[in-house]
């Protein structure tokens, strides 16, 4: 259940960037919306990550 209102949370972060990024009329705007972007790209790969990377198996 978490893993899912995380990559919601991701999937907000990257659009809200983009929307930032898209609308910004002086650099530090543009800068602040590619890092929310990349930040909930990156959340979104390692969530991703975490279901498929296999587990250490106890002997």
């Amino acid at each position: 259940m978490t893993n899912v209102v995380l990559r919601l949370v991701g999937i907000a972060l990257g659009f809200l960037g983009l929307f930032l990024a898209a609308g910004a009329q002086d650099t530090g705007m543009f800068l602040g919306g590619m890092l929310f972007c990349l930040f909930g790209v990156a959340l979104n790969f390692w969530l991703i990550a975490q279901d498929y990377l296999p587990k250490s198996q106890s002997v």
